[in-house]
């Protein structure tokens, strides 16, 4: 006897069990399985989220158990989180109902046949909420910022959101939907509690077998704990069943309809605090719109649904090639104008311009000379400075928040020294946006715009989220096109999850960065601010676009060699000369820190204005701590250090220590074995760039003619203490952050700071 024999046997020995197994919501679970697997995977891909399976490394959990709305976490946040849910389980719920319900005629018979299907296809909505709810506590428990009952009043948020938007639905459906009173004025029979009904407690129905479709089912859920057994319609013509079926349906798309519009309408409310809604939320809502658009494509083509949806994406790929929807920018840049040569040629005529090359060092060390004038102590002024460089690491908001802190840390122990005492700053994403901040801080303190920058609301501004609106465009119009546009000096820039980044960047720093890159170069040339050289990578080719208010060509050009004959390489160009022509030096400067920070998805690729095309991400895919520019400085002003200085100082700001844990390496799966190649030589793309610049550090060893001392500032960011890579910070990370200062190592590398800038 076969397995499934058996199986079937013991089903029919025990009634109990049978109407367990032949229940409807059971049914609807396996159903689920076998024909709906892209519904499956988008419930399997929100369980992975909240179990913190989904990039853990970027803490996409955190923001599905701490939504926060306006920088707070408190019952407005969890209730729009909860409201959001809502509307993807309805949506899963109608998608279901679109391409399964010719499955289950006897649904026609019942009042409110919808209603009756959503309720119970519950399963996987039910699973997920209490789940959620349990992660929810325990995160909060663990954020020690509330009370447990607090914590017990966001659960209370949580829920109510989903019910609210539970019952906008129903109330839409209880009247919208038809049943077969109600389109053919048939009395319903009064349904049968299976509590009350014995017959047929041993073998199936036979006339339910026939009419089931392959999806034989006893029992459904009437109300909630009243189990009810299904009767046959045979004597209801199929007809009439498939009108009430499609009638409901109908009804269904026009919710789908109602809601993708209203969902696309809130992207024109982008960039209005109101409209910034948690992260986590706007991921359910970009779900439930993919969810709608795919059932109502199904709706319409049946079987052809899943063809021609691929045949519309590849037709909405491709419609983005249009310019008129590119949305890929940097604000102040012309993008109507002649394109700058970007070819081998263009190249070798600028590696030739000695006079370029020769009056930016001059021009460069006069700022070197302002700044020793500035350094040098009228009671001793024989003493030579030490001439100090920052190299700040990506890391998103961690690495800004923590090389704020870190610096202006180092700065109150030496009572103002040590920013004073910076000639140039280098680094990539996150780092070099909270060098920025304290950069012009440090400035408008010397123009007496503020009257310290000893202030712990700087270290609260640098650390708010900037994720939410980011989402929120992705999931309201992102994904479509830009909607809305905007006019800077007279060019049109769309307004997309680029503009939200840099609008909430300037909304959390209170318009501090309301500047354009030019804007920096007097106080650079007059030393009253240090340096700063970003150095974003070109995707095209992983050259790097070196960014600067001042003439920087000896960072860019190939310095001339006597002793050596080979074939230069053109791995840098210099972003105010080559995109001169296009208004390089009107680019706003928060388009700088983003181009400098550019983190893949989450905020678009910047295509500049050449031909051809190039386009710009993260400075860290080619020098994540900016050593290799530092290291470029330090040589071409080799002598001038040697006769003016007592010496270098590399402070390197890192989002993680430099020695890092080895990993053991047990017996993999298959799929472990095949992408363990390529995953580790990603996941090691920064290690990999530590060992290169150590060996160029051992290298300056033989060029430099001044002692260079390194020191390092190491955030604690390991395995079992991680902080997530994302703009997005919980207030435990923040502790951490704060509490990495004072590790034995970096509390002894702040000694050595104040020991060499006496």
């Amino acid at each position: 006897m076969s397995f499934s024999s058996n199986i079937n046997k013991r089903i029919k020995k025990h009634p109990v069990f049978r109407r367990f197994f032949f229940s409807f919501p059971f049914r609807l679970l396996l159903l689920d399985f076998k024909k709906n697997l892209l519904l499956v995977l988008f419930w399997l891909f929100f369980f992975a989220a909240i179990f913190n399976v989904v990039s853990p490394a970027y803490g996409v959990a955190y923001l599905f158990w701490g939504p926060e709305y306006l920088d707070k976490l408190n019952f407005l946040s969890y209730f729009i989180l909860g409201f959001a849910l809502g509307g993807f389980i309805m949506a899963y719920n109608i998608a279901s109902f679109i391409k399964n319900a010719f499955r289950f005629p006897f649904l026609a018979s019942l009042r409110f046949p919808f209603l009756k299907y959503c309720g119970n296809n519950f399963i996987f909505p039910l699973t997920f909420i209490i789940i959620y709810c349990f992660k929810i506590f325990f995160f909060l428990k663990a954020e020690d910022i509330m009370g447990t009952l607090n914590i017990l009043f966001m659960l209370f948020a949580f829920i109510s959101g989903i019910a609210v938007f539970l019952f906008i639905s129903i109330s839409y459906f209880y009247k919208a939907n038809k049943d077969m009173f109600k389109l053919f004025g048939i009395k319903h029979k009064n349904e049968i509690s299976y509590l009350a009904e014995q017959k047929n407690s041993g073998e199936r129905n036979l006339r339910l077998i026939k009419e089931s479709r392959d999806w034989y089912v006893e029992t459904y859920l009437s109300k909630p704990f009243r189990l009810r057994l299904v009767r046959s319609v045979h004597h209801y013509k199929k007809e009439m069943l498939k009108d009430v079926i499609r009638q409901n349906q109908h009804s269904a798309f026009w919710f789908q309809l109602i809601s993708i519009v209203s969902f696309l309408t809130l992207g024109l409310f982008g960039g209005r605090d109101t409209f910034e809604f948690p992260a986590s939320a706007s991921l359910f809502f970009l779900f439930t719109i993919f969810i709608m658009i795919f059932s109502s494509f199904y709706r319409w083509f049946r079987g052809w649904s899943t063809p021609v949806f691929i045949i519309f994406l590849i037709g909405f790929n491709y419609i983005h090639k249009i310019d008129l929807l590119s949305n890929d920018h940097a604000y102040g840049l012309n993008y109507n104008t002649i394109k700058s040569d970007y070819s081998y040629d263009n190249f070798k005529k600028i590696d030739k311009r000695n006079d370029l090359l020769q009056l930016d060092i001059n021009a460069t060390i006069d700022i070197l000379n302002k700044w020793k004038v500035k350094n040098t102590s009228l009671t001793n002024p024989d003493k030579k400075p030490k001439l100090f460089f920052i190299n700040t690491s990506g890391g998103g908001l961690r690495s800004s928040l923590w090389t704020l802190y870190t610096m202006l840390y180092a700065d109150s122990l030496s009572n103002g020294k040590f920013l004073d005492h910076i000639q140039l700053i280098t680094g990539s994403s996150g780092g070099m946006v909270g060098a920025a901040y304290l950069r012009e801080l440090y400035l408008q303190k010397q123009q007496d715009k503020i009257v310290t920058y000893y202030n712990k609301d700087y270290l609260t501004n640098i650390s708010k989220d900037l994720l939410n609106p980011i989402t929120f465009k992705i999931a309201t119009s992102e994904w479509l096109f830009p909607m809305q546009s905007f006019i800077l000096n007279g060019n049109r820039y769309p307004k997309d999850r680029a503009y939200s980044f840099e609008q909430k960047l300037e909304e959390n720093l209170n318009n501090i960065f309301d500047k354009k890159l030019s804007d920096y170069k007097l106080p650079e040339q007059n030393a009253y601010v240090p340096m700063m050289v970003f150095s974003p990578s070109i995707v095209n080719d992983g050259r790097k676009l070196m960014i600067s208010p001042i003439g920087i060509s000896y960072l860019a050009q190939n310095p001339p060699t006597s002793k050596i004959i080979y074939n230069r390489l053109f791995d840098a160009i210099e972003y105010s000369r080559f995109f001169k022509e296009q208004g390089a030096e009107n680019t706003e400067f928060t388009s700088v820190l983003r181009m400098s920070a550019t983190f893949p998805y989450i905020s678009p690729v910047v295509s500049l204005p050449s031909e051809p095309r190039i386009e710009i991400m993260d400075a860290g895919l080619r020098d994540n701590y900016g050593l290799e520019t530092t290291l470029r400085f330090i040589r071409t002003f080799n002598d001038w250090i040697a006769n003016n200085t007592s010496g270098i100082v590399i402070i390197q700001i890192r989002d993680k220590h430099k020695n890092i844990p080895i990993d053991e390496n047990p017996p993999q799966t298959l799929t472990e074995a095949l992408t363990r190649p390529m995953g580790s030589f990603y996941g090691n793309l920064f290690e990999v760039q530590d060992y290169n610049q150590n060996q160029q550090i051992l290298a300056a060893d033989l060029w430099s003619k001044s002692k260079i001392e390194i020191i390092p500032l190491q955030l604690r960011n390991d395995r079992t203490d991680h902080i997530s890579l994302s703009w997005h910070l919980t207030n435990k990370e923040k502790r951490k952050v704060f509490a990495s200062l004072y590790l034995p190592e970096n509390q002894e590398a702040i000694r050595r700071i104040e020991e060499l800038l006496k």
